[in-house]
């Protein structure tokens, strides 16, 4: 499990990084208090294709949001939340497994451009 800490509160922060999971192509939905599933894809051609649905293998999982202590901050990011392997085998969960690191790092690099990530965990 990976853990960014992020600058200024979850209302100053959370539309920074939906912004580049959009970028990324997922759209971003709050399923929850305190999280936010991200998916993109078809899940009905990936159900029908599988790992073979190409750049429309449906790809889904969800982070948590909070805030700490000191007013910042916090996301965590659980890579078997992704459950690639369910739809599309090996090749699916390495799909999923690589869609998720690629989002973790672009939300790394980004906020660090900003300025605005302050720790990892």
């Amino acid at each position: 499990m990976t853990q960014l800490i992020l600058s200024g509160d979850d209302q100053l922060t959370v539309p920074v990084v939906i912004s580049i999971a959009e970028g990324l192509g997922y759209t971003a939905t709050t399923p929850s208090e305190g999280s936010i599933k991200l998916e993109r894809g078809s899940l009905h051609k990936t159900l029908w294709l599988g790992a073979m649905a190409g750049k429309g293998f449906h790809i889904s999982f969800t982070f948590a949001i909070g805030v700490d202590q000191y007013g910042n901050t916090w996301l965590r990011f659980d890579e078997k939340g992704g459950l690639g392997a369910v739809k599309g085998g090996a090749i699916g969960y390495a799909k999923s497994k690589s869609a998720f690191e690629e989002f973790v790092a672009a939300v790394r690099a980004q906020t660090s451009e900003r300025g605005i990530l302050i720790g990892e965990q």
